[in-house]
């Protein structure tokens, strides 16, 4: 794209540009705050030093019991190498067990050692902690604003979405 057709589409947009980079701002900053509550790493109980993604997937993995690798990795978002380096962690510190599907021996199922639940209900602690303040600040109009956040940023990774296709053409 030339800067003359770059500029053709910022200049009437202008006000409405500066708000996007309000909000990606806004954004960033949110981003930036919630990994660095999870860094260093915490324990959540377990003994072990936990960090953001394992720690997302022991909650994931506590929420599907019997999970297989394919299906946590959908859950997470993310690629069957990148979950199954993260599942050989957790394993490692003996917070999840791999099992053999019943159905099927070739299908390895996951589940949460007596370890792996501490840590998932120390974790579900700390997400209600969270609650309880954003409850506190905001009473009645929590609903409503969770709703308004949520659409709005589902908008905006649907955005983000819709830039990678044209940048991958």
């Amino acid at each position: 794209m030339t800067w003359y057709s770059l500029a053709t589409i910022l200049i009437p947009m202008n006000g409405r540009m500066q708000d996007f980079e309000r909000l990606l701002d806004v954004l960033d900053r949110v981003v930036t705050r919630m990994q660095s509550m999870h860094s260093p790493a915490h324990d959540f109980g377990t003994g072990v030093p936990l960090y953001r993604t394992e720690i997302h997937t022991i909650r994931t993995i506590g929420e599907n019991p019997k999970v297989n690798v394919t299906r946590l990795a959908e859950l997470m978002g993310v690629t069957k190498g990148a979950i199954s380096q993260t599942v050989n962690k957790l394993a490692k510190k003996g917070l999840v067990r791999r099992l053999h599907s019943p159905d099927n021996a070739r299908e390895v199922l996951l589940e949460l050692t007596d370890r792996g639940w501490t840590g998932f209900h120390d974790h579900e602690r700390f997400h209600a902690e969270m609650f309880g303040v954003a409850r506190d600040q905001f009473g009645d109009e929590l609903g409503p604003r969770m709703t308004t956040l949520t659409m709005a940023l589902t908008d905006l990774n649907d955005v983000l979405d819709r830039y990678e296709q044209l940048e991958s053409k």
